[in-house]
């Protein structure tokens, strides 16, 4: 059943071994006893499929072709090329065959766009045969542009079947494609990018690490001390929206359903089945006759009883037509009828509740609402769009809270979170949307996304890496949470869709989603007094797009989409619940160093006389982690096992139980998350518990051209046991000089070799402080620096408290 490659675990007997109170795993900066370099690193046999149809697209496919590029040199990309610039006038079914050899180039591509007149009356598109019989998503659809994305393509080769594109009119109704083109978003450089398609790391020696695992205390973070798994472990679904087999399948690996969207206008307006449609209130034009709740069923669908109490979140999206801008923003509602939209939304969720009995518990305004695709009022300079974002967030606020006061509502569902685009000005428009809404929402949330060809992230510092796991989500948050707190208005963040944003069904295209996955639930876990609810881009299966590259299970052939898990074949996606499926407990201070802080985090948890650790390595060094007695009293693990979740020569590779003879030398690849397993004979008994506490510091995005002053106010210096600084850091090209400065007149600096290399640096610093240095109010100066910004300034602070039972902690 399962199609790809598994590497099961060795059975070697297991020796019992010796083991501290305090487990050491810390990086040393030398190279003695790692493994020696294997043979050069050669491309695997995907990426020389890809190197030929990068080298067939340039050479032979887009020569007379129309094209646009951007860039010059090695830095030249190709945004655009025509395929055909004919004349089709369409009714009915349609469908159009794309050039000869359009398969074997659509993979490089993000996007199909047709141009031309009444594309609206166009319905959804299927990319035969490669969406595997449903639509694909679309991005924009106007009457002269529709633009859809390509579905997961595979592998390319010489023999793939022609592309169709395959659609219908609206009954009556005509349009004409004058164009149709390929769109790489301005991201297909005319050099190929090798870098996915080799092995990291593999032509170099494996980098020993330790990391510091004290099992004398317990952790809690800002009062939580359970690792709350419920907040983290989930996949995109809403209760009920898939077979009941795929739901008991992920509920035995203890993952839930977390989000799903709500499309108002397809759901309610053109409708999924018979039976009475929303219709336009005859008598108020723009609004909804909302005479139709009394006749509709909204109950949710039904779920298996371990999900019928899961909190979950759903966003709204798609308002109806007949009360939204034409054509433009996925149903963005006229100002005019802001009041109409809020009453349709409140109205759905209120009879969601009275019908089935429940909803969900968010309820988000609008699908990505913060980019034009989805808020068309940021097409229109004459209006004040972020404005009117809050105004209309908190429409529906107000409205939903009178009808269901119960559930939570928030945005604005943040795409594409590179806020120090324009100076920061993208930031400067999310704090403000906060401040306006501050009085009505319950939450913000945010996506985050890897881009595309993102692999190697830590080899592409210096050469436009753009994505968020090198530092750059962690001081995003830190610059968010610094703003909620000088302004007293702290609420929940939400992040509703994280992965990545790669399509494809090879080895390296999976690869990169599950390592995304898999970094992203890392990171986001070890903030649960911050983040109440993550949900990666990830799903058991989808009936609408069948073959997506985002799904643990597709269709055997001739099956159907919407079948039981027993008609499917589980992909590697599938993988990433397993390596997670039993990582539970409660949490234990853990400690590394030598090695960016960036790019690895580890975090341990404990159930009785068992150790579980997760360490995600996000360098593109190969790992040899070693474990060692330090100090306290020893325990003796009577097994040890190492679940692993890699790529290598070309494969994805899942390991689910290595029995390891000792605590040596562990193996982590570059871009891996394993989960490390320890048995011992004996309870793990923590005495006390470190009890970890956040104060922040007034002032975000504060450029540093000339000295700056932060003041961060504590009432209890005189019984930290430890403490740090963490100072955000934004600059063009990282770091030339150390970010330096005084707190309380005692002197700082920090300058770890891996700012260096950024094209954009935008990640937290960390600096140890004296705890003797420490007053309960704290004045910290940094130096000037020529082009740095001090995107956010906070102090973490430990101290000793007893131990804490399940029932005290949250």
């Amino acid at each position: 059943m399962v199609p790809h490659p598994i590497v099961t675990g060795l059975s070697t007997l297991m020796k019992q071994i010796h083991f501290a109170a305090l487990v050491c795993l810390s990086f040393f900066p030398v190279f003695a006893s790692a493994q020696a370099p294997t043979a050069p690193n050669l491309l695997s046999d995907e990426g020389l499929a890809r190197q030929e149809a990068h080298a067939y697209l340039f050479d032979e496919f887009s020569k007379d072709k129309e094209s646009t590029y951007r860039g010059e040199g090695e830095n030249r990309n190709l945004i655009e090329l025509v395929l055909s610039n004919e004349t089709l006038q369409l009714s009915g079914d349609v469908s159009i065959e794309l050039p000869a050899g359009s398969q074997r180039v659509a993979s490089l591509f993000k996007y199909i766009i047709l141009r031309g007149e009444n594309l609206n009356h166009l319905g959804g598109i299927e990319v035969a045969p490669y969406s595997g019989g449903g639509t694909v998503e679309r991005s924009t659809q106007e009457p002269k542009l529709y633009r859809f994305k390509l579905p997961a393509m595979p592998v390319p080769s010489e023999d793939m079947p022609p592309i169709r594109i395959r659609t219908r009119c609206v009954d009556g109704k005509t349009a004409t494609v004058t164009q149709i083109a390929f769109n790489s978003q301005g991201k297909l450089p005319v050099k190929f990018d090798d870098i996915p398609y080799r092995t990291l790391g593999a032509d170099r020696p494996r980098f020993p690490v330790n990391v510091h695992v004290d099992l004398q205390h317990e952790l809690s973070i800002a009062g939580h001390v359970d690792l709350e798994r419920q907040k983290f472990f989930r996949y995109y679904a809403a209760p009920g929206t898939s077979d009941p087999s795929f739901e008991r399948w992920a509920s035995e690996r203890n993952f839930s359903p977390g989000r799903q969207i709500f499309k108002l206008d397809p759901a309610l307006v053109v409708g999924y089945g018979p039976g009475e449609k929303l219709k336009e209130d005859s008598n108020n034009k723009g609004a909804a006759d909302l005479t139709f709740f009394d006749r509709h069923d909204s109950s949710p669908p039904k779920t298996i009883p371990e999900f019928e109490a899961t909190d979950y979140a759903m966003c709204l999206n798609d308002y109806p037509e007949f009360m939204s801008v034409e054509h433009i923003g996925r149903g963005t509602p006229l100002i005019e009828h802001f009041g109409d939209a809020a009453n349709l939304a409140a109205a759905h969720i209120a009879d969601q509740r009275r019908d089935g009995g429940r909803t969900a518990k968010w309820w988000e305004v609008k699908n990505e609402s913060t980019i034009k695709a989805e808020w068309d009022y940021h097409y229109q300079k004459e209006h004040d769009s972020w404005a009117l974002l809050a105004e209309f967030h908190n429409s529906v606020a107000e409205a939903v809270h009178a009808k269901t006061p119960s559930v939570n509502v928030g945005g604005p569902t943040s795409a594409w979170m590179q806020l120090h685009v324009n100076q920061f000005g993208l930031y400067r428009d999310q704090t403000r949307f906060m401040d306006l809404t501050r009085d009505h929402l319950d939450f913000y949330s945010h996506h985050f996304y890897e881009d595309m060809g993102s692999l190697g992230a830590w080899e592409r510092r210096d050469k436009g890496y753009s994505g968020y796991l090198l530092g750059r989500l962690e001081a995003t948050l830190d610059m968010l949470q610094a703003h909620m707190e000088e302004t007293d208005n702290v609420k929940p963040i939400l992040i509703t869709e994280c992965g990545s944003l790669q399509a494809g069904r090879g080895a390296a295209d999976y690869w990169l989603r599950l390592r995304s996955f898999s970094a992203y639930l890392h990171k986001l876990m070890s903030r649960p007094h911050q983040i109440d609810l993550s949900v990666p881009f990830v799903f058991t299966n989808m009936h609408w797009n069948p073959t997506s590259g985002n799904v643990a299970f597709v269709p055997t052939e001739g099956a159907s989409a919407r079948g039981p898990l027993a008609d499917f074949q589980a992909t590697p996606v599938a993988h990433f619940f397993e390596l997670w499926r039993d990582f539970d407990g409660r949490r234990l201070p853990v400690a590394t160093n030598g090695l960016a802080e960036v790019g690895l985090n580890a975090t341990p948890v404990y159930q009785g006389n068992r150790l579980q650790i997760a360490l995600t390595n996000m360098t593109s060094h190969q790992l040899s982690v070693h474990l060692s007695d330090i100090t306290g009293e020893a325990l003796h693990a009577s097994s040890i096992q190492q679940r692993r979740l890699r790529y290598n020569d070309g494969e994805v590779i899942y390991e689910d139980a290595i029995s390891l003879s000792d605590s040596n030398a562990i193996e982590v690849d570059a871009e891996e998350t394993t989960v490390l397993t320890f048995t011992f004979d004996q309870t793990i008994q923590p005495k006390k518990t470190l009890l970890r506490k956040f104060a922040y510091a007034a002032g975000t995005a504060v450029t540093a051209d000339q000295s700056q002053t932060f003041q961060i106010d504590i009432d209890d210096a005189s019984d930290i046991e430890s403490a740090k600084l963490v100072v955000g850091v934004h600059r063009i090209k990282g770091l030339e000089q150390a970010v330096s400065g005084t707190f309380n007149g005692h002197r700082f600096e920090s300058h770890p070799e891996w700012t260096h290399k950024f094209d954009q640096l935008l990640a937290p610093l960390e600096i140890p402080i004296s705890k003797d240095w420490l007053q309960n109010n704290n004045q910290i100066q940094i130096e000037p620096q020529p082009g740095l910004t001090i995107t956010s300034v906070h102090l973490i602070r430990d101290r000793i408290g007893e131990a804490l039972d399940s029932k005290h902690s949250q």
